[in-house]
């Protein structure tokens, strides 16, 4: 659908509001909506990806899947109303899901136990990586100045319907915001890690380094925990958010560890353990 027939996510807001049907939705949700509408960075309708919205509903998760679900429900009645005006042609209400904050079956019985000494909503990362942070922020903000000329430049065009400049201006502008509110979102959050040569650890948790065997085929591995802005699989640096990472925070050496994969069960045994 032409993006010059959909209103802009303020402009569907007010009529969602206004109809029947969903002010009920429209009042109990008056905080959520408009927090949606200023992550949106207003674009039209007709420019949203499933992408997108399973972009925010990974950001509403980081309250925790209960509340995530109870905050993601107006939101979902305000997409789904897009699709009921022929705004859009896909029901992306339906990417509006929460990611699963537990693990399920044998993983949560001896994979998921989480590291007290990891907070859940905090960003865990080296000096070198909050450095690298800050200086992308720094980077996007002067990325943003450029945009917001270009935009200038082409609202000196009248004729709006046919403005393709202004369009891809403002979609890059929309872009742009939501990177600059995650990462300034993580560098709020941060803990940076202390340096700590190899000094042996008692437990795992972020920031180490931990030698591991093989229990079937003996094979001896090394991974380093870190967060997921860090994270490396070509250099073993497992972010504690996948799977593997989560398995292996909290354990003691000649612990065994048991990680489901899509390939069957692996077992290790904790061999070493030090800081990063």
């Amino acid at each position: 659908m032409p993006t010059d027939t959909t209103p802009r996510v303020s402009e569907a807001l007010t009529h969602f509001e206004a109809s029947k049907k969903a002010k009920k939705t429209a009042k109990e949700g008056y905080q959520e909506l408009r927090r949606f509408v200023r992550w949106s960075g207003d674009r039209e309708v007709g420019r949203f990806t499933p992408h997108d919205m399973e972009q925010y509903a990974r950001e509403v998760g980081q309250s925790g899947a209960d509340s995530a679900q109870q905050r993601l429900q107006p939101v979902k009645a305000f997409v789904d109303y897009w699709k009921d005006q022929g705004w859009i042609t896909i029901r992306l209400a339906t990417h509006l899901r929460p990611p699963r904050s537990k693990a399920s079956g044998a993983a949560r019985a001896t994979a998921s136990r989480p590291s007290k000494q990891v907070e859940e909503g905090r960003t865990y990362l080296s000096q070198e990586g909050y450095d690298r942070l800050l200086q992308q922020v720094e980077d996007l903000k002067s990325e943003r100045i450029g945009v917001t000329e270009e935009i200038r430049r082409a609202m000196a065009d009248k004729d709006f319907r046919e403005n393709a400049p202004l369009d891809a201006a403002k979609d890059r502008q929309g872009r742009i915001e939501t990177q600059i509110r995650e990462l300034e979102a993580s560098i709020a959050s941060a803990q940076i890690l202390p340096e700590g040569g190899d000094a042996v650890l008692t437990r795992s948790t972020v920031g180490a380094r931990m030698k591991v065997k093989n229990k079937d085929s003996g094979d001896v591995v090394e991974y380093t925990l870190v967060d997921a802005r860090e994270a490396d699989v070509a250099s073993r640096r497992i972010s504690i958010q996948s799977p593997v990472g989560q398995a292996l925070l909290d354990h003691s050496i000649g612990e065994e560890v048991v990680i489901p994969t899509p390939k069957g069960t692996l077992t290790y045994i904790v061999q070493d353990i030090t800081s990063g």
